[in-house]
């Protein structure tokens, strides 16, 4: 996708791609962080960051302890910016980016403070760009990694 966001989908940036570039990313990292959720939930049912783990009883105590070179804590992910990462979600899949139509009435404020590299927003409108998909892929392999696998 990297390659797509920096190229365009036809390899170039000029013509109409170039017109519809933003858009293509946007929607393309939306799809992304639908489907890793969806994923995620599938696997170890909704908000799985917020319930025990077989071996975790904390998300948040585990993500401070990952022994990786870099920490999933250090990166922004805990069960706060999870739990607006699915307010995102929702806002993008089902109200074309508008945190304010989402039915957690505090979605436009728990997005602005996670602070997501690559979330543009403009009168509570959410923007995607090509750095949410790190977040995004460190995400989900946090909560499987919480889940015991990943």
């Amino acid at each position: 996708m990297e390659k797509s966001f920096r190229e365009g989908p036809d390899g170039s940036l000029e013509g109409k791609f170039a017109a519809e570039h933003p858009d293509f990313v946007h929607y393309t990292c939306g799809i992304y962080l639908a489907g890793c959720l969806a994923f995620l939930e599938g696997e170890d049912r909704s908000y799985s960051w917020n319930k025990p783990s077989p071996t975790h009883q904390n998300f948040d105590t585990f993500t401070q302890s990952n022994p990786a070179a870099t920490s999933f804590a250090s990166r922004g992910i805990n069960r706060s910016n999870l739990d607006a990462l699915a307010e995102l979600r929702n806002a993008i899949v089902h109200h074309d980016g508008n945190l304010g139509q989402n039915r957690n009435q505090n979605s436009l404020s728990m997005v602005t403070g996670a602070n997501f590299l690559g979330v543009v927003l403009s009168g509570g409108i959410a923007r995607l760009e090509a750095p949410f998909l790190e977040f995004t892929r460190l995400a989900t392999l946090a909560v499987r990694q919480y889940y015991g696998s990943g």
